[in-house]
């Protein structure tokens, strides 16, 4: 595949990707924002994966995004700016003819997550969390209670913050239901119902997460209880999904034996 296109959007997006370099290291799971770009390499290096081009589809994503970009950076909108990135993704893709679209809409899952969505949810959802976890584990016997998102377990205390709401394995879960299905070729359709049904296990997921940092808590080791929630939970669910996804790959190209 002719890697100079991609260069061409990658500098005419500079302004976008640098905002989103910066998110890396400063917004919470900023890290998780390497995922999508890891996975749609993995697309674009794939064999076969392509599509006939549809130049006047591309060149109108690719102006529209051009324009989304200009019109966040002119409006002071940083956000909105970067929403031009995937729609110039598409556009390309659909240009080239490779990777397919839905390989493109992996660009999406390269956007951070806006903090509205947490303003919306904390801080209920992970008091909820906390309050659940924390009954649950004092049902086993340990000394453990919950005021509102703080949790405290004799002298170790641990307070879940609105990033523990567990909308950051939403986002997760669907990026990797959506890679699933782009790697087996399903329809998109197809593709957006099994992303929304994977969607609805965040929230069992992420208890039970809080429920094995509250048991760490209650044994004495608060910072491994912070540490699993802020960072060995994601990675833990990523590794398993891309491994589970790349093995059913192989394990459906092998031949089969009478």
């Amino acid at each position: 595949m002719r890697i100079l296109p991609w260069v061409a959007l990658g500098c005419a997006f500079s302004p976008v990707l640098s905002q989103i370099a910066r998110a890396i290291p400063e917004a919470p799971f900023g890290w998780s924002l390497l995922l999508a770009p890891a996975l749609l390499c993995a697309a674009l290096a794939r064999r076969g994966g392509g599509a006939p081009p549809r130049r006047g589809w591309g060149a109108l994503a690719l102006i529209a995004g051009l324009l989304v970009q200009l019109i966040g950076l002119a409006g002071g909108s940083p956000g909105a700016a970067r929403l031009g990135l995937p729609i110039a993704v598409v556009g390309l893709s659909l240009w080239n003819g490779a990777p397919r679209a839905m390989a493109a809409l992996l660009a999406l899952w390269v956007l951070p997550i806006p903090g509205t969505l947490y303003a919306l949810t904390t801080p209920g959802l992970e008091s909820a969390y906390a309050r659940w976890a924390a009954a649950a584990v004092g049902a086993l016997g340990a000394d453990v209670s919950a005021s509102g998102p703080l949790l405290r377990s004799g002298v170790q205390r641990m307070e879940l913050d609105p990033h523990h709401s567990g909308i950051h394995l939403v986002f997760l879960l669907t990026e990797l239901s959506w890679y699933a299905a782009v790697r087996s070729g399903v329809a998109p359709a197809v593709a957006l119902a099994r992303s929304a049904l994977l969607a609805l296990l965040a929230a069992p997921i992420q208890l039970a997460a809080v429920g094995l940092a509250v048991l760490l808590l209650a044994a004495g080791a608060s910072e491994i209880a912070d540490l699993w929630l802020d960072h060995g939970l994601w990675w833990v669910t990523a590794l398993a999904g891309v491994g589970w996804i790349e093995g059913r790959r192989a394990r459906a190209k092998r031949p089969r034996t009478p």
